[in-house]
């Protein structure tokens, strides 16, 4: 069992490999794979996706794990709430803006859709299959180091891995309907590209996820004025008082994931 130290007061969720003089005679446990204890010595400064390649898979898997059930989209919150609440994610924030996508893989267009949102906002970035396309198998710890690696996120932008842990398709409306149902007064908004937003009425249960949304974030992807007019009429028909904000153009609105997966001939994802 791999012993881990982390340093809860940071939302990053820092970590240390245990070293001989940690007493874990109160560790917490988790998966059978992986026991650990907190601290509030900040000395150390190792986000948990640093040390994932530095560990053996299985090891390395249920650190993802661990990291995904802090969050209460997850359906592992409540377990790892008994164990140690003390590792769970805390928050501050009146409104938490999730930016979905497959991030198959990060690219520029992506960096820049969290560029452009006011950086005083909390973020979770959370990879996930697109409920419109064919489902593909993936390695989440792969995708984790994918992600990290490339993206370059702010204090208040954080990767949340718990969907990349389900092979299933996880629309929307699922976890944003859970999620209000458990924090009523939490504010609930997306960011999202033009091109998604212009497909909110295809969205599963569309009028029914507009319903729990406070605000949606959109980044522009080379559409024209008439189209954004058009895509605003349809989201208000949705939900009449929506709020909706367009972040702006960035250089990068040509970049997609399809392309890039096509010229290097394999999705960066899966199992190798």
């Amino acid at each position: 069992m791999l012993e881990l130290v982390f340093y809860t007061q940071d939302r990053l969720l820092k970590v240390r490999r245990a070293l001989p003089e940690d007493s874990f005679k109160n560790a917490c446990k988790w998966q059978n794979k992986l026991k650990f204890i907190t601290t509030n010595d900040s000395s150390f400064t190792m986000v948990w996706t640093s040390l994932l390649p530095d560990l053996e898979p299985i090891y390395a898997r249920a650190l993802v794990e661990l990291a995904g059930a802090r969050y209460p989209i997850s359906p592992n919150y409540e377990k790892l709430k008994e164990a140690c609440p003390e590792i769970t994610y805390k928050s501050l924030e009146e409104e938490w803006v999730f930016y979905g996508g497959s991030f198959n893989p990060w690219h520029q267009g992506h960096q820049a859709c969290i560029n452009l949102l006011p950086p005083d906002k909390l973020c979770l970035v959370v990879p996930d299959r697109n409920p419109h396309k064919e489902l593909i198998e993936i390695n989440p710890v792969n995708a984790v180091l994918e992600i990290s690696t490339r993206a370059r996120f702010n204090k208040n932008q954080l990767l949340v891995p718990t969907f990349l842990l389900e092979d299933k398709k996880n629309p929307t409306i699922n976890w944003i309907r859970d999620l209000k149902e458990k924090f009523p007064t939490l504010r609930l908004s997306l960011l999202m590209g033009f091109d998604s937003f212009s497909q909110l009425k295809t969205w599963t249960n569309s009028s029914e996820l507009m319903s729990y949304l406070d605000t949606i974030y959109v980044v522009s992807r080379l559409e024209e004025d008439e189209d954004r007019y058009l895509a605003l009429d349809e989201a208000h028909a949705l939900k009449q008082n929506l709020n909706i904000v367009f972040l702006g153009k960035h250089n990068f609105e040509n970049v997609s994931s399809t392309k890039i997966r096509k010229e290097v001939q394999r999705p960066p994802f899966e199992e190798t």
